[in-house]
């Protein structure tokens, strides 16, 4: 396989991505056990305001720069890939310290009279140091993705999860008990300490990386200052009020289910709990397709760009094709292991009441968030990104609408919530769908692409349940059912995939070929 091709760079980031999940999600156990759900749930209304900052600096200048780089590249304009670096760079910076400054003056406000929670304060301030980091950190990772060079920006990841967690567990095992608002800044500290190492490594590898790759024999073409940054403003200004759409429905969520859970008759400490269960326990489960849909996007948009670059229409088709079907493959069974089996994880996993029923119920929108994702990145690779703005602004609409009216409704309690949140992913998913569609006319296999997977899943299913029970029965433990249940039934649900045809000789053979 190509090392500079679409698929090497994505099954590289699928391992790293895996990895790093992996061992976030043993985090989120951890540290949930040792800090507790209310301290999990402060935490969870502290950080939507981080990604509220980091979302200007943070969302659409990455894209840009790995749309950019990749474009220039496949021109052999040295010159304008390190305009773009340089750029970008110097915006980042600027944008970051100033948000920074913005926050640590303004954290008793949003605490007080936004969020209505003063706990929330001490982890405020304590987020600062990680807007800048997380800046430069997303954008040297976007050049790198724009060259092709998975390597760097994928152990910078690992490496910041790794002394993320090792600092934040360290210290609480170390510290005599904390109450809970400052067990949260603790875990906010960490996300600092992590960005710090990944930004080190990146700017380490960053002179190694020039050598091999920039220093090469480019064709130079002349490309003003001005020319460059408006090339920038124009690709990340629509993704990050994208993002900043979603980060700010985040906030509101944030703030809005625990003040409408308190309408509907529960204490402050209930309706943080509750919040602290759905957004810190059962939601991050819904983001296991995103091991390989994340990678997907990271090498899908400057790919996409670069077929744009060159009027490749006919390999932008195939690799839109292909980055769907593999979507819907990851995601339709772990969907179903969501919906069917979310009790047993979430006993496994947490050990929290009611997390398993919220979790089944969350679990039906993983194969729309999951497509969401990725039609999200090939229509920022076309250029299309006005368009993904709408559309996700059209979803968060409908999904706030739920949140207000359904959730202190006692019908519908906290399910409202995820009502409106299903509702909201499909709608953004099927509004993508058919904007690429008019632009590339997708091709889907109905019966490869979604009628063998769903078959192979039904199989999967069977399989898992009806082992569990087996293993429940000849007095196996519960864990080691739990695990022993789901590898078999990934294994079955991988015999069924390829028994079935769904992946091919002459699927395999595109992946490994093709760039």
């Amino acid at each position: 396989m190509n090392k500079n091709s679409f698929l090497y760079g994505t099954m590289i980031l699928i391992l790293v991505n895996f990895i790093v999940r992996f061992l976030g999600f043993a985090y989120r156990i951890i540290l949930s056990r040792m800090i507790g759900p209310e301290a999990i749930g402060i935490f969870h209304l502290a950080f939507p305001v981080l990604m509220v900052f980091i979302t200007f600096t943070s969302a659409g200048i990455p894209v840009a720069v790995s749309k950019l780089i990749a474009h220039f590249s496949s021109l052999n304009n040295k010159t304008g890939c390190k305009k773009v670096l340089g750029i970008s760079m110097f915006i980042g910076l600027f944008t970051s310290v100033l948000l920074s400054v913005m926050l640590y003056f303004n954290a008793h406000i949003i605490s007080e009279r936004l969020i209505k929670n003063t706990d929330v304060y001490p982890s405020l301030i304590a987020m600062i140091p990680a807007i800048t980091l997380i800046t430069l950190s997303s954008i040297m990772r976007g050049y790198y993705y724009g060259m092709k060079n998975v390597g760097p920006p994928g152990t910078s990841q690992i490496l910041e999860q790794v002394f993320r967690i090792t600092f934040v567990i360290g210290f609480l095992l170390f510290l005599p008990p904390l109450i809970p608002k400052y067990a949260s800044v603790i875990a906010i500290l960490g996300v600092s300490v992590g960005e710090l190492t990944g930004l080190l490594w990146l700017v380490i590898q960053f002179g190694d990386f020039k050598t091999s790759y920039i220093t090469k024999t480019y064709q130079h073409f002349k490309h003003p200052n001005i020319e460059i940054l408006s090339k920038i403003l124009y690709i990340s200004i629509p993704i990050t009020i994208t993002r900043m759409i979603g980060v700010i429905m985040q906030s509101i969520n944030a703030a809005l289910i625990p003040q409408r859970l308190m309408h509907a008759g529960f204490s402050l400490q209930e309706a943080v709990s509750i919040f602290g269960k759905l957004a810190g326990m059962a939601m991050p489960l819904l983001f296991l397709p995103f091991i390989v849909t994340s990678a997907l996007v990271v090498n899908i948009i400057p790919s996409i760009a670069e077929e744009v670059a060159l009027k490749n229409w006919h390999q932008l088709s195939l690799k839109s094709n292909l980055a769907i079907r593999m979507t819907l493959l990851v995601s339709i069974p772990i969907t179903a292991l969501l919906i069917f089996f979310a009790n047993p994880i979430c006993n496994f996993l947490y050990h929290q009441g009611n997390v398993g029923e919220y979790l089944s119920l969350l679990g039906y929108a993983t194969v729309f968030l999951s497509l969401q994702h990725v039609l999200s990145g090939i229509l920022h690779g076309m250029g299309k990104q006005v368009i993904t703005t709408i559309n996700y602004l059209i979803g968060m609409l409908l999904q706030i609408f739920c949140t207000y009216y359904l959730v202190p409704h006692p019908l519908f309690g906290v399910k409202g919530f995820i009502l409106g949140f299903i509702l909201s992913t499909f709608t953004i998913s099927l509004l993508n769908y058919v904007a690429l569609n008019h632009y590339i006319k997708l091709k889907p296999n109905i019966i490869n692409d979604i009628g063998k997977p769903i078959f192979s899943t039904l199989i999967m299913v069977l399989m898992l349940l009806n082992l569990y029970q087996l293993l429940l029965k000849f007095d196996v433990a519960s864990n080691i059912s739990i695990l022993i249940s789901i590898l078999s039934a990934i294994l079955a649900y991988a015999a069924a995939i390829f028994s079935t045809g769904s992946i091919n000789r002459r699927t395999l053979q595109y992946i490994l070929k093709k760039k």
